[in-house]
């Protein structure tokens, strides 16, 4: 039977979550509480920016001087709702429905104090950042309007549509959370799932279309009777305001804590008590690497294949990888804006799939075998074959998307044959270079701990110094073979240094080549010879 939280437990369970978000955060870095310290700077600016926008707004009010105050009123509640709904949603679905030590909890307390205590603690900590502007801003707009009972109604209205929303959204992410869990076709496609959400995301921010995105949802939201609490904001202040849509707003808000909450409850559990299931053997993970094994030896293939089985268990350790997407939206965001590929897509895209290709498996060899590293190096495996492996695995996705898909563009590109055919060779062969020239880096800069990349959840992922150090050297080794494929720098070099447009693109592709097959072998090398040396205290 689903119940509410008690009240003395929630809040116990809260305090300890808190405690321990605090603990973490001062073992963190002094760089990382650098940035917290930032953030806290602009939170300030912007909370000094919601005064003056309060008292604007309150003396407009009180000065007659607004045309329509109530639907000018009503965005304020039905921004805020939508916006924290979305983004409670989604943070309940990768961080807050993964409660720390959540087994020992449901075994000393009923489910439902553990909800309450997760939702009062996230509140504490992420709605607790819109609490002062709020009431920094109702208190602004009560000094504007000359009422000290507006300040009551518009910050209790205000606050009141945040709860609610906070609790609606954890509800759904909950719900979402255990929806997917519960689908193998999902479970076993959440990588390439999560990568594509998180692309849609970047493009969504970069590509001037958020107003598009979420005008709608909120011109919903704003038809509904959440805009009522405008009414209740309002309803000493402006002559206009419905006392019959105020009260419904302040009973409807209520109501809605009441029955998200009680919404939370029966997911949790349902989510928390369930089992989970298991991706299911896919043709990759199931089978036995035979062609590997052919080509590269059994224990390369393995080695390989192990890659790919961790990264589909745990996706988190490859969420660098996306980061630098950001770099696609520009030239894909112009291609889209003129109707035509441009003639820089094309290189752009085959510098960042040859930079994903050798970051995803190579860029840490030693530290992503964590514990069972010195098994690894006492099993009699020579740093070859584990050296081979990582590069395969790496090398057999990414080199085959990267050079199909720059393929592709150079065709639908203003690109000559010349230029698609050297731009194409400059995608594979960049992306072996990169494969080799990540293992030497990452066995120079291993990462052994876990770092967290979300709440309750750690992987061991590569060093600062490793992502720099390879980042820095492939975009030097990869400016030959992309640069020269680019009309305009070919028309360039080739009028200053009397060569063909030909024979520079051939050219560029060829200097590459030459640089980075020496620095790649080297780096592969060092990656063996350290296997190979590795000792175990």
């Amino acid at each position: 039977m689903t119940r509410f939280p008690t009240p003395r437990h929630a809040a116990l369970i809260a305090v300890t979550e808190l405690r321990r978000g605090w603990r973490q955060f001062r073992g963190k870095g002094r760089v990382q509480q650098g940035v917290l310290g930032v953030a806290v700077a602009f939170g300030a600016v912007a909370v000094v920016a919601v005064a003056f926008g309060g008292y604007a707004a309150g003396s407009a009010v009180a000065a007659d001087e607004v045309a329509a105050p109530l639907e000018v009123a009503a965005l304020v509640p039905a921004a805020m709702f939508t916006g924290a709904v979305l983004f409670t949603t989604y943070l309940t679905a990768i961080q807050l429905g993964n409660v720390d030590q959540r087994d020992a909890l449901l075994t000393t307390v009923p489910h439902a104090d553990v909800v309450g205590g997760v939702v009062l603690a996230a509140f504490v900590r992420i709605g607790g950042l819109f609490v002062v502007p709020l009431v920094v801003g109702a208190a602004a707009f009560a000094v504007g309007v000359g009422s000290a009972v507006a300040f009551v109604l518009v910050a209790g209205s205000l606050l009141m549509v945040l709860v609610a929303a906070f609790v609606v959204g954890f509800a759904l992410g909950l719900g979402a959370t255990h929806l997917f869990g519960r689908s193998q076709v999902l479970v076993r496609h959440r990588l390439a799932i999560g990568m594509l959400g998180f692309i849609a995301y970047l493009w969504v921010l970069t590509s001037n279309r958020f107003d598009e995105v979420v005008a709608p949802l909120v011109t919903a939201t704003r038809a509904s009777p959440v805009a009522w609490f405008a009414d209740l904001a309002l309803v000493t202040v402006v002559p206009g305001a419905d006392p019959v849509q105020a009260a419904v707003a302040a009973v409807g808000g209520v109501a809605v804590v009441v029955v998200g909450l009680r919404a939370a409850v029966w997911v949790a559990g349902v989510h928390w008590y369930a089992d989970p299931v298991q991706a299911g053997p896919t043709a990759a993970s199931s089978a036995s690497p035979t062609l590997l094994a052919r080509v590269l030896g059994q224990p390369a293939a393995w080695v390989a294949k192990k890659s790919w089985v961790r990264a589909r268990r745990s996706p988190l350790k490859l969420v660098y990888v996306v980061y630098p997407l950001f770099v696609l939206f520009q030239p894909v965001q112009e291609a889209i804006r003129v109707g035509t590929v441009t003639a820089t897509l094309p290189a752009v895209v085959a510098v960042y799939g040859a930079w994903a290709t050798g970051a995803a498996f190579g860029l840490n060899p030693l530290g992503d075998e964590g514990a069972v590293l010195p098994i690894t190096v006492t099993t009699g495996v020579r740093g070859r074959a584990v050296v081979t492996g990582l590069l395969a695995a790496g090398l057999v996705p990414g080199a085959t998307v990267t050079t199909v898909a720059t393929a592709a563009l150079a065709i639908a590109s203003p690109l000559e044959g010349l230029a698609v055919v050297g731009v194409t060779a400059g995608a594979a062969a960049l992306c072996v270079g990169a494969a080799g020239v990540a293992t030497g880096v990452g066995v120079e800069f291993p990462r052994y701990e876990a770092a967290t990349v979300a709440r309750s959840r750690s992987v061991v992922v590569p060093s600062t110094w490793a992502f720099l150090t390879y980042s820095v050297v492939l975009l030097v080794l990869a400016a030959p073979a992309t640069a020269m494929q680019v009309p305009v720098v070919t028309e360039a070099v080739a009028a200053a240094t009397g060569l063909s447009p030909a024979a520079v693109q051939i050219g560029g592709v060829a200097g590459a080549v030459v640089v980075i097959v020496p620095v790649a072998w080297y780096g592969i090398r060092s990656a063996e010879r350290t296997f190979d040396a590795y000792t175990v205290d």
